[in-house]
């Protein structure tokens, strides 16, 4: 058999297999190498784990948690008028509850050891906890109605929390997500956040009560400045009210000039003070929290591999959707693949596919 019947039969061969080959549906693959056999991927296990992460899942566990932040509002809502609680909400919430640890159950099932102490997890089991403990706490303090009041309103505002779970997976909501993990990831930051604030507002606040609080008793003595504020009075008189006061003018703005300016007129000399905790606290130490936040965030989520890969997963998952709608529009026979002139006449007219080639620089 010479070289050109080979090539012939290998022509022939390939246009059969391009003829049994053909389907009806597009289809783009691209799988990055996994760790898991055939016959684990095929498992119950897997499968149970595969749905559980599905984006189905996420959607209707989201939609139980905004049903049963509902209830808990009408619950509240129903305390604060001292009017009956409606049974219908409460069994709604306890059907929640319900579907809430049936999902930790089978994520517990199904997870690895690591998986099970993350974060998220921990704060999946407390928030199923508090509703436990609530449910407990209606039964043993059935009779103790101030202390059912007291207790079980943070309980269940605690579950509105578990919505966290759901936002991971929400594409449109990821954005929320990453806020919501950032707030939880920097927490200690922002106590020791709050403790750096507190020192800084107390060295002002003992210079206020030394320096201005004796010109401020003079003011009010001779002129009656301060008469009508019974505040302003003590607002200095010890170091805590004058954190108090810091806190209540530079860093919640409020009525900042209600007793720093008076002052500042008849002793110009104080202005050092006011203006300098203004300029420390609020242009020093508020930004350099915020700096230190989006530092530890930063570190935080490049050191979270296991997120940084769940995170190109989705990605990849949603660019094979886009792309598979894509080949399915400029496939005009439904043929199911895709010619040199199908591509050439996609290039042409399909804007998207047109932006996606001249991005490749194609």
């Amino acid at each position: 058999m010479d070289q050109g019947e080979n090539d012939e039969m290998i022509r022939l061969g390939r246009r059969q297999n391009s003829k049994n080959s053909k389907s009806k549906s597009m289809r783009v693959n691209a799988n990055f190498i996994r760790t898991v056999s055939v016959e684990e991927s095929k498992s119950k296990s897997a499968m149970l784990k595969t749905f559980m992460n599905s984006l189905f899942w996420a959607n209707f566990m989201a939609f139980i948690v905004v049903v049963d932040a509902v209830c808990t509002s009408a619950d509240i809502n129903a305390r604060a008028a001292d009017s009956g609680v409606s049974e219908t909400f409460a069994v709604i919430s306890d059907l929640c509850l319900a579907l809430y640890t049936i999902e930790l159950s089978v994520f517990l099932c199904i997870s690895d050891c690591q998986t099970r102490l993350h974060w998220t997890m921990l704060m999946d089991i407390a928030i199923i906890g508090c509703g436990w403990a609530e449910r407990l706490i209606q039964v043993v303090a059935e009779d103790s109605i101030s202390f059912r009041i007291t207790v079980l309103r943070p309980l269940r505002l605690v579950r509105i929390f578990r919505l966290l779970r759901s936002l991971k997976r929400l594409r449109p909501l990821r954005e929320l997500h990453k806020l919501a993990t950032m707030m939880a990831t920097c927490f200690r930051t922002l106590l020791w956040s709050f403790l750096l604030c507190f020192v800084v507002m107390t060295v002002w606040a003992m210079l206020m009560v030394e320096l201005i609080y004796p010109a401020l008793l003079d003011m009010n003595r001779l002129e009656g400045t301060f008469e009508d504020c019974g505040y302003c009075q003590r607002a200095m008189s010890t170091v805590m009210d004058a954190n108090l006061l810091l806190f209540q003018t530079v860093i919640a703005g409020d009525s900042w000039g209600k007793i720093a300016i008076p002052v500042i007129q008849r002793h110009p000399a104080t202005a050092i003070i006011f203006v300098g905790s203004l300029l420390t606290l609020v242009f020093g130490v508020l930004n350099l929290i915020v700096a230190v936040v989006v530092d530890t965030f930063a570190d935080a989520r490049i050191n979270d591999v296991q997120s940084l890969a769940e995170e190109m997963e989705e990605d990849l998952q949603y660019d094979r959707q886009i792309l598979a709608n894509l080949f399915a529009r400029i496939d005009k026979d439904g043929s199911g693949e895709l010619s040199l002139p199908e591509l050439m006449e996609g290039a042409r007219t399909d804007p998207q596919f047109h932006s996606r080639l001249r991005v490749m620089d194609i």
